[in-house]
């Protein structure tokens, strides 16, 4: 199952980073996607984006007190 992980900021991207890493641990069968590490250098980020938001069966959006009333 593709699992979208959005964040923004410093803080949020860490606890992005670390369930990237957690989220296969725990069931083999789910595939996280993380715009910072699964993004290839050069590529047209829209459309890969775009794709990913499309094909994801989940979506985790990490909050923290810095970023919860950013634009």
């Amino acid at each position: 199952m593709r699992v979208f992980i959005s964040w923004s900021g410093e803080r949020s991207h860490k606890v992005a980073e670390t369930l990237r890493r957690w989220l296969p641990c725990v069931s083999h069968t789910l595939q996280p996607w993380l715009s910072s590490s699964d993004l290839a250098p050069g590529s047209w980020w829209t459309r890969d984006l775009a794709n990913e938001l499309e094909f994801a069966a989940r979506g985790i959006i990490c909050l923290t007190k810095e970023n919860l009333h950013a634009p």
